[in-house]
């Protein structure tokens, strides 16, 4: 018996270390895992996407979802797993979906960045179809059974359920769904492989702490421990009897096996003096159940620039200047502010002069989801540049929305917005010439009066020189010959000037490659605003310049009719006009322009070494 003891007692030693050995080699490779809901999709269906971190990771960076309307998204959500007593932590961010045309797309990668390093995720395929997507078949529910009768477990031990703070709501009021997770064993692990859709609903993810909070429920007279695992605020965005589909989950449980004696000399593990041959883990999947919520329709009479907006917000809408110049910028910003779908709430876009060049809205979302609902502010940012002087009017802005204490719409404005525009800076190429000033004629008159001299005067005798000789001659036909030379020289220096257009033309390099090399030059004094200023002047000049385009009429409209006329390559043209857009967002957009002083340079220069080759003036 002694001998059998220590036995069992090096074997238990030599178990753990084998343990603690294959723990410590076992390295997580870190992995982005873009998964998506549904493969197939219909026109009008929502689905999900999900990119899953295996560990930690920080500056997430979306896909490019520009053939899909966002519904929600990025949701983020952390996972917590205590396995062997170790504890790991995976992160997904998830996006809700609905297509904008039939036909194959495909998700780009998504990417995080992880110990320094950024990685990216696979590439997801969305096939969108008219109609309904068809349902996949298959036997998931039998092999669910299947498991769920070979763990031993069923939901008199784990389920989910659904709850809604609210049975009845009106179309985009706020309802909380918190999804609680019930057991009365001992869960080691739990994943959400599967979110509902949430057809019909806009969504944002209440943010819970790492580490949940449980508490205890009497369920059917039966003690269960209660985690609170996902909390949503729903939005609902069409009217009727909503459906919330089940969430599907996986739990790791550790249960109770009855062990078994055998011949087989290792069947000392399923001692229980080792404390293994009583417990196993298994893994049990499950669904909540599909809750219903009443939505009624908003009262008639919304009024025209209703979009959909509920909840108590403020509106304001301003310009950061009342007076500018011709091509310099304006920022027209609009703040929707205050609890509600604030997502959701939209302008129409302002009505604007027509000799105003404005770019697209910049949007800065900034909510924060808790259980009263979404609270937080959303800015729309346009920018604007007037082309030319003179006094304009940008009309009124309005925006309404449901007031749900007050049970009706209210609707505020602000505006109209007066900008006064003036002569800009090299509009106009005029010169103005200064003259002297009468000062300089005047003369003292006492130095005009000269003293006669009373006395005889000494006489010289007269030199060789005669009239009729050579020099005499030549003489007196110099001064012919200098006037005849300076009034050539005048005649052809006035030609010259009088054809501006010519001199334009050939200038207009070497002016652009001298402004080039000016904002090289400045690129090492760190001094980006110069540099994008200086790049934008030999872009505009030499377009003026190389097309004797009037400053007055250099616009983008301009030049692109001229580069028509001259038979520009499309592709040239598309890249002069992307110079364009981006030397007037990097001067005139501020820090979200995101435009690099080298990478400008590099692509301005060879724009205009292309058009130089391409045009020949």
């Amino acid at each position: 018996m002694y001998y059998m003891t220590h036995f069992k007692t090096v074997l238990l030693s030599l178990l753990c270390w084998l343990v603690v050995c294959c723990t410590s080699v076992q390295a997580q490779t870190p992995f982005l895992a873009g998964t998506a809901n549904k493969s197939t999709v219909g026109l009008n269906e929502q689905f999900q996407i999900s990119f899953s971190l295996n560990t930690n990771g920080r500056s997430f960076q979306g896909p490019d979802l520009k053939d899909f309307v966002v519904l929600s998204g990025p949701n983020q959500s952390t996972n917590m797993q205590f396995v062997n007593g170790n504890i790991s932590q995976s992160i997904t961010f998830s996006y809700y979906l609905q297509p904008k045309a039939i036909g194959n797309f495909k998700i780009g990668p998504a990417s995080i960045e992880v110990e320094g390093k950024r990685i990216a995720s696979n590439v997801i395929q969305i096939a969108v179809v008219k109609g309904a997507a068809p349902q996949q078949q298959g036997g998931q529910n039998n092999k669910q059974e299947q498991r769920q009768d070979q763990s031993g477990l069923s939901e008199k031990n784990i389920f989910a359920r659904a709850v809604l703070n609210k049975s009845s709501v009106m179309k985009g009021e706020s309802v909380v769904l918190t999804y609680k997770l019930y057991a009365n064993v001992n869960v080691m692990d739990f994943a959400i492989p599967k979110m509902p859709s949430l057809d019909g609903f806009w969504s944002q993810e209440i943010q819970l702490p790492q580490n949940l909070e449980r508490s205890t429920e009497i369920v059917d007279g039966q003690r269960f421990t209660v985690w609170e695992i996902k909390k949503l605020v729903l939005f609902p965005q069409q009217s009727g009897t909503l459906t919330i589909d089940p969430m599907e989950l996986e739990c790791l449980a550790r249960v109770k096996v009855q062990s078994q004696r055998s011949n087989d000399p290792f069947s000392i593990f399923n001692d229980p003096f080792f404390g293994m041959g009583g417990v196993k883990d298994v893994k049990y999947s499950f669904k909540s159940q599909t809750v219903k919520l009443q939505v009624k329709d908003l009262p008639a009479g919304a009024p025209a620039d209703f979009s959909g907006a509920v909840g108590v917000m403020k509106f304001d809408a301003q310009t950061d200047r009342k007076e500018t110049k011709a091509n310099e910028p304006v920022t027209l910003k609009i703040k929707i502010s205050g609890n509600g779908n604030l997502k959701l709430a939209d302008i129409a876009t302002p009505e604007m002069p027509p000799d105003f060049e404005v770019y697209d809205p910049k949007t800065n979302d900034n909510f924060k989801a808790t259980e009263a609902g979404v609270n937080g502010s959303k800015t729309i940012e346009y920018l604007i540049i007037p082309r030319h002087e003179g006094d304009y009017e940008i009309p009124a802005i309005g925006f309404s929305y449901y007031d749900l204490g007050k049970k009706k719409y209210i609707s505020s404005s602000a505006g109209p917005f007066r900008i006064k525009v003036g002569k800009g800076n090299g509009s106009s190429s005029a010169v103005i010439a200064t003259s002297p000033g009468e000062k300089s004629e005047f003369r003292m008159m006492g130095s005009d009066i000269r003293y006669i001299k009373t006395n005889t005067p000494d006489f010289s005798p007269v030199s060789g020189f005669r009239f009729g000789t050579p020099l005499y001659f030549s003489l007196a036909l110099l001064p012919f010959l200098i006037f005849g030379g300076v009034s050539g020289w005048t005649r052809y220096k006035n030609k010259q000037a009088g054809n501006q257009a010519l001199l334009r033309m050939k200038n207009a390099t070497g002016v652009a490659r001298k402004r080039l090399s000016n904002a090289r030059n400045l690129m090492n004094g760190q001094n980006e605003p110069k540099v994008f200023e200086e790049i934008h002047k030999a872009v505009w000049g030499y377009l003026g310049d190389k097309f004797t385009i009037p400053n007055a009429q250099l616009s983008r409209e301009y030049i692109i009719d001229t580069l028509k006329q001259r038979a520009v390559k499309p592709e040239l043209t598309d890249a002069v006009l992307k110079c364009i857009d981006e030397c007037e967002l990097a001067r005139y957009g501020g820090s979200f322009a995101g435009i690099k002083s080298d990478e400008l340079y590099k692509s301005t220069e060879q724009v205009i070494t292309a058009l130089e080759e391409e045009v020949k003036a």
